[in-house]
């Protein structure tokens, strides 16, 4: 029963990393996409104008966004999750081997 709900625990909090992970890059572009559709319709510019000036707004950002390192923001939340896991993990092994 123990090694049960620790391996649904760390299934858990497997799911939960990988969430929060796709959230953190999602958001991070998704807000270049607003900024870009955003900001045109300060001026007024119309329709075909405004989509021309959203496009060469995102198109700088999701061009550094292919480039972007992202193991080092992304760095962080694994270590938490590393620290969260690995002591569960020996838990698991150590009630696997006393089977």
């Amino acid at each position: 029963m123990r090694l049960r709900a620790l391996c649904w625990l760390r299934w858990f909090l497997t799911a939960l990393f990988a969430l929060l992970t796709a959230a953190f890059v999602g958001l991070a572009v998704y807000a270049v996409l607003q900024f870009g559709l955003w900001w045109p319709r300060l001026f007024g510019a119309g329709e075909t104008a405004g989509l021309l000036l959203a496009a060469l707004t995102m198109l700088p950002f999701l061009l550094v966004f292919t480039k972007l390192d992202w193991s080092r923001p992304l760095d962080w939340l694994a270590v938490r999750f590393s620290t969260m896991i690995t002591p569960i993990n020996r838990r698991i092994d150590a009630l696997r081997s006393g089977d």
